[in-house]
């Protein structure tokens, strides 16, 4: 569980900082797209954890039922 949630956040926002990048590059902005997309990639990161707790946090509670 713990390295899921670990691949999910560096994955997150690895995806975040290219799309920001190519985004950069595309319309010479730089580092406008790079930020925002970093901070969505954060954002979506811990969203992800949040979500993957909350379902270990319920498969334990069904199984202690």
């Amino acid at each position: 569980m713990v390295s899921s949630m670990g691949i999910s956040v560096v994955l997150a926002i690895a995806i975040g900082v290219w799309f920001g990048l190519t985004l950069d590059r595309w319309f010479d902005t730089k580092p406008w797209f790079f930020y925002i997309f970093l901070f969505i990639g954060i954002a979506a990161g811990f969203k992800n954890v949040y979500v993957i707790a909350g379902r270990e946090i319920r498969k334990s509670d069904d199984n202690d039922q």
